[in-house]
């Protein structure tokens, strides 16, 4: 018995090659015991509670990660960076998911389309009209596929009594599936095309913004020092306004896009106060000349005028004169002003085009009697405006026709319909004209074309309020002039109405 123990135990202990594999089965099979214990001893305990859902969700969330890195390496291909990707996946999504519906919806138009013209040419042919058309029953059989559907196809209508006609409409089946192939082969196509060009666009589209968020964060993350503020401080402190050559300039890089900012507003501002240093000049040049010619004939009345009639009437006369034109200059600087600062009074109203000018032409035939008027009213015209403001408009171009046109001549006033949404008033004489090159000057302030202009008298400051009336009113002015030949201001002006 010892003995055969003994040999038992030295078999039991020798060395076997298959060991480790024997070793890794029963490991592998005692694991599945195992496993298959605890599952079972799981799905028992929480059997109402978590019916098989981890398998589900892991499944799940294999194929989301799965189709997201599609996604991913679409967009890479594409040339889209992975900050941009997510916005611009959506927007796509939207265009490619409007796209399908419209291919779609012309499908079904195209089918709907084919069978109501067969539909209504066949109750046409057994009902006549409209009034009397019956019931229409499509029928086909599937038996044998497609070719069976098309050759079965057929249509039957009745008629206002209730009697079946049949109609084959086996051309109709074979055209019908012809187009939606056709569509088919063009619609893939189409939308092949948009899947792929849409993201592209899209993102063309966003990179401004891009670029601007990235900015942005560069600006939120920049490490600025107090140093480097104070910097661009005495930058800015040290800048003169008025000196035309000199910008701000700091050398840092962070602050380009503010230099470029500080620059452009130092620029209008340069801007406004030369036009403004330049308004003062000229309206103190223009006082000057009445203030001379006031104290001159004081000083000879002051001398001679006081026994002399004729030197006393002459001086009072002159005075008056002078007095009436510095008058006009100061309310005309007045008004400019007022517009400048938006003070001046404003009220559009409906009126009559039509009558407004008859009452301008009324006026300066009254007060003229060396031009020839002319009325000339094409069209009815009512909008809505401002009528003092447009009347005096209307007196300051009426006005320069008179002072440079020679007497005899014709001063015409037309009124006329341009399109659908503006009109115009033209004025129109046959005086000196205007040279080309002063044209686009002419609305400026105190400007004169030439000394010819000067010796009419004016202040040089009408068709400058001129100019803020037609901008008031969201219009502007067409010139045409010719030297020696005459000039034609068309006032144009859009139709509004209350």
């Amino acid at each position: 018995m010892s003995s055969k123990k003994n040999k038992k135990t030295k078999k039991h202990n020798e060395p076997d090659k298959t060991a480790p594999e024997k070793e890794k089965d029963e490991n592998t099979s005692v694991d599945e015991e195992i496993t298959e214990t605890e599952a079972r001893t799981d799905s028992e305990t929480n059997k109402n509670d978590r019916p098989d859902k981890p398998k589900k969700i892991g499944f799940l969330s294999r194929r989301r990660k799965k189709g997201f890195t599609l996604i991913q390496r679409i967009s890479m291909r594409l040339g889209i960076s992975s900050q941009n990707r997510s916005v611009v996946l959506q927007l796509s999504l939207e265009r490619i998911l409007s796209c399908f519906l419209a291919l779609a919806a012309l499908d079904f138009s195209c089918v709907f389309f084919t069978l109501g013209s067969l539909v209504y040419t066949k109750q046409c042919a057994v009902n006549g009209t409209l009034k009397h058309f019956g019931r229409s029953v499509f029928s086909f059989s599937t038996e044998q596929g497609l070719r069976g559907i098309i050759d079965s196809f057929t249509l039957t209508v009745f008629d206002n009594i209730g009697n079946p006609v049949v109609f084959p409409a086996m051309h109709t089946a074979r055209f019908l599936v012809l187009c939606m192939a056709v569509l088919a082969v063009v619609q893939s196509v189409i939308f092949v095309y948009v899947c792929i060009s849409t993201p592209l666009r899209i993102n063309d589209k966003l990179k401004p913004l891009y670029t601007i968020a990235q900015a942005t964060n560069a600006l939120s993350y920049a490490d600025l020092s107090s140093e480097e503020f104070t910097t661009l401080q005495d930058a800015i402190n040290n800048i003169s306004p008025t000196e035309p050559e000199e910008k701000l300039h700091t050398g840092k890089q962070e602050f380009i896009g503010m230099e470029e900012a500080v620059n452009n507003l130092l620029e209008r501002t340069r801007s406004s106060y030369k036009s403004q240093v330049r308004f003062v000049s000229d309206a103190a040049h223009e006082l000057r000349t009445p203030i001379a010619v006031i104290q001159g004939y004081a000083n000879m009345l002051d001398r001679w005028g006081r026994d002399d009639k004729e030197i006393l009437d002459e001086g009072i006369k002159s005075i008056k004169s002078e007095a009436e034109n510095m008058n006009r200059l100061v309310e005309n600087l007045l008004f400019l002003a007022r517009g400048d600062s938006g003070r001046n009074v404003f009220r559009p109203q409906n009126i009559d085009f039509n009558k407004l000018l008859c009452d301008i032409y009324d006026e300066f035939t009254m007060i003229d009697e060396k031009h020839e008027f002319r009325l000339d009213l094409r069209d009815d015209i009512t909008a809505q405006a401002d009528s003092s403001l447009i009347k005096q408009c209307l007196r300051i171009l009426v006005d320069n026709a008179v002072k440079y046109s020679p007497e005899g001549t014709d001063i015409i006033l037309r009124l006329q319909k341009r399109d659908e949404d503006y009109f115009s008033i033209d004025v129109q004489d046959y005086g000196i004209g205007i040279k080309s090159e002063d044209i686009d000057k002419i609305f400026e302030r105190f400007y004169r074309s030439d000394p010819a202009r000067n010796r009419q008298g004016g202040t040089g400051l009408g068709l400058s309020i001129a100019k803020w009336i037609a901008d008031k009113h969201e219009g502007y002015f067409e010139i045409l002039s010719y030297e020696n030949f005459g000039t034609r201001i068309s006032l144009i002006l859009p139709f509004k109405t209350e």
